[in-house]
């Protein structure tokens, strides 16, 4: 039995694997080992300790926002090793699980557009070349998080058109001081910022909904998805919540780089269970 989680920034999800069944097991709350600590994540994901009394885990397979860094990887083994009955514990990438989804064997240009985003080309087995990362202070263009911090900001300074102003302020109630306080002095702020984005989901026939929503896009592909060397060779995939919401506009973007997007699944949790039932010699 393999326990297989892929996680981001606002959730988790489990699932255990063998070469007949796959069995999904309840979400938990994202992680980012950049922002908590061993015993903030052992805490997040203790309701799923329940595998140990129900099955004999062979291996865990942990892919994982932020898993980039030797630091938040050994943070994130060490608090797995605490709670599961079990020695074999591989952690990577999100990244890594996106395209173990969406192309599996073969070569592909693969975009992760949720709360945050990242890119890479895969060759069937590894990531041969990836854009930095830079999170949701310094990147994250495309995301739930950039696109959060936009309408938020456009709303605070008064520069959101009136009539989805007096929309936003009805669905949040908030004040600066208020959002000021969650982002500089509360836990999870690319969280809490990214809570806004599907204002702009519920908006998105409104035109200045549409167009940031647009714009982000193009700052995605302008700063990840163009500087591939031969960037149109390659299968073009898209995973996570922003993309599969907003998959028309993301599309049309594409398309007006001279790109064909041949996938956009919201979630890679299933396409990764069936990946490792191909490859049980993984475990």
């Amino acid at each position: 039995m393999i326990l297989i989680a892929e996680s981001g920034s606002t959730k988790t999800q489990w699932c255990i694997v063998d070469q007949n069944n796959i069995e999904y097991l309840h979400n938990t709350p994202g992680i980012n080992p950049y922002i908590l600590s061993t015993p903030e994540i052992e805490t997040i994901i203790r309701p799923v300790s329940i595998v140990n009394e129900q099955y004999k885990l062979d291996a865990i397979y942990y892919f994982g926002a932020g898993c980039s860094t030797i630091n938040n990887i050994d943070k994130i083994q060490i608090a797995l090793s605490h709670i599961f009955n079990c020695k074999n514990i591989n952690v990577d990438t999100d990244l890594k699980a996106a395209c173990m989804a969406l192309v599996g064997e073969k070569k592909g240009l693969i975009g992760l557009l949720g709360t945050g985003s990242n890119s890479c080309i895969w060759d069937g087995a590894k990531i041969i070349h990836q854009r930095p990362s830079l999170g949701y202070i310094l990147g994250d263009d495309g995301g739930g998080v950039s696109i959060g911090k936009q309408l938020i900001t456009d709303y605070l300074t008064m520069q959101m058109p009136e009539n989805i102003s007096t929309k936003f302020a009805n669905s949040f109630n908030i004040s600066a001081k208020q959002v000021l306080e969650r982002v500089y002095q509360s836990p999870m702020p690319n969280r809490f910022l990214a809570g806004f984005a599907p204002f702009a989901e519920e908006n998105i026939t409104d035109k200045y909904c549409r167009n940031i929503v647009s714009q982000q896009f193009k700052k995605f592909f302008v700063k990840n998805i163009t500087l591939y060397p031969d960037a149109d060779k390659y299968e073009l995939s898209f995973c996570g919540s922003i993309a599969h919401s907003h998959a028309d506009i993301l599309k049309k973007v594409a398309h007006d780089f001279g790109l064909i997007i041949s996938r956009i699944e919201k979630e890679p949790i299933k396409g990764l269970a069936q990946y490792f039932q191909k490859h049980p010699e993984l475990k």
